[in-house]
């Protein structure tokens, strides 16, 4: 494992709890929380952090009881912090309280890392655990030398718990959420492949550190496709369900949801007849969580909303591969593939075309386009859809379409975009015209700005 390239998009929140173990050393007491779903590197920036460190590290697991969870706490103090603390230890723990002051003691004289990971899986035995935690946080931390960190990857449940009427709200100095890669940064994975393979890896992969490792340089996109995502075996067949496992209770009918979204049913009202159930507080706790998002026109909040999967492996597992993976299990991954093969270029098409506005974003912080410039998306019904809308304050100044095309540009292209500016509801007469394509180029006389792949990921 390349731990330099695990770590890059990960700087900012190694900085942040870099300068709390400073704080801690020096006797203020740090309570942290580091959250986000499962793959997306909390373990591994963790045990990284970790390294050097007097520390403890415990994982939770899954539907233990709390005297099985605090026998293996009591033998993970032991093992890592060795005979100095042998002789202090009870056998084991008799309850969770007991433990935080044991470990509150520890950092009495020396600085002490504690990482409680998966903190969440403790609720099925001490549903009261973040309570407690702040409780004791308050009653008992009076300038030890300790810095306690927990995680977990049920996002809605740390959301909850960090939130006005969760027991940790307002209680940690560090609050990081670890999210999926964008394309920009997840790059750094596959750095030495074709700009345009590499979005087809990301799109199939998302940013996920785990998923993008077992991309294959050394393959074809078309067989490193059939190995993870069309084989029995393979990762990305199976691994969306224990990600959303670990967060979502089924029985809300979230997957219904996000089937129906995956389908490409955008809007509300369709998404409801689709998943046959009322959806408002399955939308609003899924859009919480960061497993879809909630969409305007540009410029307005007015309208009907679009939604969609936030998540892009998420997106293309549900909107791809969910009503396969029987077939894929059986043995006809290769036929799924070819038959598939228009969702995915559909799917490839959508990444680009959000990966496309990230760029136009980036443009507009580096003063390319002007800098109160507002990036979006912009619909008018079933009439016009505009993939790349910048507007300063209600004056449109920016026009772009992404192409997810291999063809050079021509003047078709150009008046097709022309064309979609008289569906605008403010005159654009000084609007700036734009392209992102996949590769290719247009004439030196195109009027238009024209970015390719390799332009989106920064290079």
């Amino acid at each position: 494992m390349n731990v330099m390239v695990q770590l890059i998009g990960r700087d900012a929140e190694l900085a942040d709890l870099d300068r709390a173990w400073q704080r801690t050393c020096s006797g203020v007491p740090e309570l942290g929380v580091v959250w986000g779903r499962r793959r997306v590197g909390k373990t591994f920036l963790l045990t990284h952090f970790a390294e050097g460190k007097r520390a403890v590290y415990f994982t939770a697991t899954r539907q233990d009881s709390a005297e099985r969870q605090l026998a293996r706490l009591t033998d993970r103090v032991r093992e890592q912090l060795g005979d100095k603390v042998d002789d202090l230890l009870p056998a084991p723990f008799r309850d969770w309280e007991t433990a935080l002051r044991f470990l509150i003691r520890l950092a009495e004289t020396e600085p002490l890392l504690v990482v409680i990971d998966e903190a969440p899986r403790l609720l099925s035995s001490q549903p009261d655990f973040a309570d407690l935690v702040s409780a004791v946080w308050e009653n008992r931390v009076r300038g030890q030398r300790l810095m306690l960190v927990l995680t977990g990857s049920a996002v809605s449940v740390m959301e909850q718990m960090l939130g006005a009427q969760g027991g940790l709200h307002r209680r940690p100095g560090v609050e990081l959420r670890l999210d999926p890669f964008p394309p920009h940064e997840a790059r750094a994975f596959l750095p030495d492949i074709p700009a345009a393979d590499f979005l087809l890896a990301y799109a199939v992969c998302g940013g996920y550190p785990l998923h993008l490792e077992q991309w294959d340089t050394s393959q074809a996109p078309n067989e490193n496709l059939l190995r993870l995502s069309y084989a029995p075996a393979g990762i990305l067949v199976r691994d969306a369900l224990d990600i959303i496992g670990e967060d979502l209770d089924w029985r809300g009918g979230y997957e219904r949801v996000l089937t129906a979204i995956g389908y490409g049913t955008r809007r509300r009202s369709r998404i409801a007849g689709r998943a046959q159930q009322r959806i408002d507080y399955t939308l609003e706790r899924l859009r919480r969580a960061g497993y879809i998002r909630r969409v305007t026109p540009a410029g307005t909040t007015a309208g009907d909303p679009l939604y969609e999967i936030a998540d892009d492996y998420l997106a293309f597992w549900f909107g791809v591969l969910r009503d396969d993976v029987d077939l894929i299990e059986g043995g006809q991954g290769d036929a799924v593939r070819h038959r598939t093969e228009p969702l995915l270029q559909r799917h490839i098409g959508r990444v680009f075309e959000s990966a496309c506005r990230d760029h136009a974003v980036r443009l507009v912080r580096e003063g390319v386009f002007p800098r109160d410039t507002v990036i979006g998306r912009w619909w008018r019904d079933e009439a016009a859809e505009i993939d790349i809308l910048g507007v300063s304050g209600n004056q449109p100044v920016l026009l772009g379409e992404c192409r997810w095309q291999a063809r050079p540009l021509d003047t078709r292209d150009l008046l097709e975009l022309q064309r979609k500016i008289a569906y605008l509801p403010e005159s654009a007469d000084d609007v700036i015209l734009a392209f992102w394509i996949r590769s290719g180029t247009a004439g030196p006389a195109f009027p238009a700005n024209v970015y390719s792949a390799a332009d989106v990921l920064g290079e």
